[in-house]
């Protein structure tokens, strides 16, 4: 039986993606304040779940992850479109988002350390964005045997 991880909550804030293009006067990446905010809301839930667990991270073995991140409509929608995307007819491609890529890693950065010992044992995984009441994530990991 492979061993598996299933997180799903709520989140303060939209998931943020990472941002390789913010650099500062030295020329070294920052995280912008949305990616801040995401990650921090991110390691606080994390951690607690950890702790009502009896948790061994996963590594060195292959894995595979499953990401679905929850973004609220925008509140200048009409009634009638944020329903759409709540019911997942509308998908959230706005460039304010991110792109899903960039969601996976500023993800898997927290996860390393927590959950991952590295996330160069990733194999394998999606990534997916949807319209959500409230900001949202879910993740599930999976050993590969």
């Amino acid at each position: 039986m492979s061993k598996m991880f299933k997180f799903e909550t709520e989140l303060k804030v939209n998931p943020a993606p990472h941002n390789q293009s913010n650099f500062n006067k030295f020329g070294k990446v920052y995280k912008s304040e949305q990616e801040k905010a995401y990650i921090t809301d991110l390691a606080i839930k994390l951690k607690s779940k950890l702790n009502r667990n009896k948790f061994k991270r996963f590594g060195p073995q292959p894995i595979r992850v499953d990401y679905v991140f929850g973004f609220m409509p925008p509140k200048s929608w009409s009634k009638k479109k944020k329903l759409s995307a709540l019911n997942h007819e509308v998908y959230p491609t706005s460039s304010q988002l991110g792109n899903w890529d960039n969601l996976c890693k500023s993800t898997q950065d927290r996860l390393n350390a927590l959950i991952i010992e590295d996330d160069r044992f990733i194999v394998d995984g999606r990534g997916r964005k949807i319209y959500t009441e409230k900001p949202y994530l879910k993740i599930e990991i999976e050993e590969i045997t």
